[in-house]
């Protein structure tokens, strides 16, 4: 039998994990995942926050950091809207497709809160070109710098979210989620540091190790952590989805890996010391 282990067909294995990740994916049990000190930080900011509070989001990323960051975005929106909350969100970026992310983040969740009005409680405002320039001129008149108009090209005067929230300094807290830069060290430099916002994150796993000084440093007040810290944040909001079926995912396809190699090796340890014998 271990002479079966030491030589099994390659394919198998790859057949079996592809099954493994799928049943994780489309039926997750939701193996316990304990918040860190980072993603309780997020969570407290957000909670503390007076009802009807405005939050810029930014969306300073791709379609490529979807995975990792939407279920981070899904979970705020959530913990904003949640009965007594009431917080608003204004949404923008540098990144080319801000806008596009923003919508389909709040097309996602709005079916769960229907009371809640575009122009009222959240605006898009999307990609506007300019970079990090774009930050210092959102500090003087948001309206003008965006060209007047949002997303969809509707006119950004008519919404009274906008006739009150007329420039990035009156942010309570600025929210991004980054692949990359432009992203978390602008926002510190034209924003958050010169005018005493708090500045929260979620960000790609592998950008991680340059947030952290930043973190450490107190610039970043809260961080969600890749894919790992997104589940996290949805087990504190209390509406777990794709980052906690990723997560089950992953532990399941590392739990089959360990298991195989620890076979294999004693499938290859046994049929050795048989040959030697004989």
């Amino acid at each position: 039998m271990w002479e079966k282990f030491a030589s099994i067909d390659r394919r198998w294995l790859y057949a079996l994990m592809i099954f493994v990740i799928a049943l994780a994916l489309l039926r997750p049990i939701g193996l316990a995942i304990i918040p860190s000190a980072d993603t309780q930080k997020v969570y407290d900011i957000i909670e503390n926050l007076p009802p009807g509070s405005i939050v810029w989001m930014g969306m300073e990323f791709s379609a490529g950091g979807i995975p990792e960051l939407m279920p981070a975005i899904l979970s705020m929106i959530r913990q904003g809207w949640k009965e007594g909350r009431d917080l608003r969100f204004v949404c923008a970026g540098m990144w080319q497709m801000a806008g596009d992310m923003a919508e389909q983040a709040f097309s996602t969740v709005k079916s769960e809160f229907p009371d809640k009005q575009y122009g009222v409680d959240w605006v898009n405002i999307g990609y506007k070109p300019g970079g990090q320039v774009l930050l210092q001129q959102y500090q003087s008149n948001i309206i003008e710098t965006a060209q007047g108009v949002d997303f969809y090209g509707q006119d950004l005067n008519q919404f009274p979210l906008m006739k009150e929230f007329t420039s990035l300094k009156q942010a309570e807290v600025i929210a991004i989620f980054c692949t990359g830069t432009p992203g978390e060290k602008e926002y510190i430099k034209h924003v958050t540091s010169p005018n005493n916002i708090p500045l929260i994150e979620a960000a790609i796993s592998v950008s991680i190790p340059e947030c952290m000084p930043l973190v450490q440093a107190g610039q970043i007040k809260g961080l969600i952590a890749g894919m790992k810290g997104a589940a996290e944040y949805e087990v504190l909001v209390g509406s777990p989805g794709s980052a906690t079926a990723g997560m089950d995912a992953q532990s399941f396809s590392h739990a089959l890996i360990i298991i195989f190699m620890i076979l294999g090796n004693i499938g290859y340890v046994l049929t050795k010391n048989k040959k030697q014998a004989s």
